[in-house]
């Protein structure tokens, strides 16, 4: 039975049979001074407030509260059940935080703009739209299933990435370990045989000596490189650079693409639906995108639609960022004035898609990844065997 259908009775019962929370101080931000505690108190409450609360949380206080909401428990009683009810102890205080401040005057938005790492401006926004038109809980409800469905598209993509990644990691570990612990002592052995060693193997011992006697420097080298990578996309041009590269990448491009379209058009439905201008709504995509590339393009769109042209026509503009096949439908969306329920459904589209690619990605990447190990593990056989064939031979 879906949580929405429930009474309220057993809805509480359900919250009510969780295991007890750990005992927490009911921490306020703002109220709550951690300069009064221990010291391994501060340095507990350091790392809790810089701990992430992930979409699914999000989405089960969001459905919770609407579900609550909507059996006609005050938002305050609500926010005050659910403030025990989540795993995450950064999110707990947010909540409890969110109950101080609706407690004493202020609306459950301008309580959530406090915390913009945790609440994106789009999900503000969807929540003072459902304030000022009084069905905050219908709002809430689109706003889950929005947060739900990005989650599991997030969930899916890092799901297929975790195969290559583990097996390249697995590969460089292992390299890492024969190059710098079993070459050098096949070494010893392959000099006092005092036999012609084939290039690939004196080139594998000359790659072993050095990162034996120098990984101190093969480390920096790397750090040093991250921390520069770090700083050139911190900046301005870097990010855009960087963006542009990812969307341009074979094979992972069109997924970073397809993806990235299922996350804006899907929220510009919510946004239309929650009755938020759409000036406003680009505004919000665009700072919550994820790419530099579609931030600027849907600024520069808000700029024409201010001026009185269709979102559709910018769209078409740039076939790469907005293909043909949401150009189209949003077109017939504003010409039907049902922009909402059109990009709902090129949303539900471009998730098939991302499933689509995300199976062919998996295909291609195996049989890759299965070359990558077999051409290293051959390097290293033929640089071991090589030279004991030959001293076999001149025996």
């Amino acid at each position: 039975m879906d949580v929405k259908d429930k009474s309220i009775d057993q809805l509480l019962a359900d919250l009510n049979a969780k295991d007890a929370p750990q005992k927490d101080e009911k921490v306020v931000y703002g109220v709550y001074d951690s300069q009064k505690q221990s010291f391994w108190v501060r340095i507990n409450d350091f790392l809790v407030d810089r701990s992430k609360v992930n979409m699914k949380e999000k989405s089960y206080f969001f459905h919770l509260l609407a579900v609550m909401l909507d059996a006609g428990i005050p938002i305050l009683k609500a926010l005050k059940i659910l403030t025990n009810k989540v795993e995450s102890q950064h999110f707990r205080r947010v909540i409890n935080t969110l109950a101080y401040d609706v407690e004493h005057g202020k609306k459950l938005s301008d309580a959530m703009s406090k915390f913009p790492d945790v609440f994106t401006e789009a999900e503000v926004g969807v929540v003072k739209s459902g304030e000022s038109i009084g069905n905050l809980e219908k709002m809430l409800f689109k706003l889950s299933v929005q947060i739900e469905r990005m989650y599991a598209l997030y969930l899916k993509v890092k799901g297929a990435m975790i195969y290559p990644i583990t097996v390249l990691v697995a590969l460089i570990a292992a390299m890492w370990i024969i190059m710098t612990m079993v070459i050098p002592k096949l070494e010893d052995f392959f000099l006092e045989s005092d036999i012609a060693l084939p290039w690939i193997t004196v080139a594998v011992l000359t790659i072993s000596r050095f990162l034996a006697d120098y990984w101190w420097f093969v480390l920096i080298l790397v750090l040093l490189s991250f921390a520069f990578w770090s700083f050139y996309v911190g900046t301005k041009m870097g990010r855009l650079r960087w963006d542009r590269f990812k969307l341009n990448m074979p094979i992972f491009g069109e997924l970073i693409r397809k993806a990235l379209l299922s996350r804006i058009v899907r929220l510009l439905g919510v946004l239309m639906h929650a009755g938020i201008p759409i000036n406003k709504t680009l505004e919000i995509l665009a700072g919550t995108s994820g790419n530099e590339l579609y931030r600027i393009k849907l600024l520069d769109i808000k700029k024409s639609v201010e001026q009185g042209e269709k979102v559709s026509d910018n769209m078409a503009q740039v076939p790469f960022l907005f293909p043909e096949t949401v150009t189209q439908m949003l077109e017939i969306g504003e010409q039907s004035a049902s922009l909402a329920m059109a990009s709902e459904k090129v949303a539900d589209h471009y998730e098939m898609e991302v499933d689509h690619s995300l199976r062919n990605m998996t295909t291609i990447l195996e049989p890759f990844i299965i070359i990558v190990v077999g051409f290293a593990v051959a390097v290293v056989a033929l640089a071991i065997l090589g030279p004991i064939f030959s001293l076999s031979d001149v025996v």
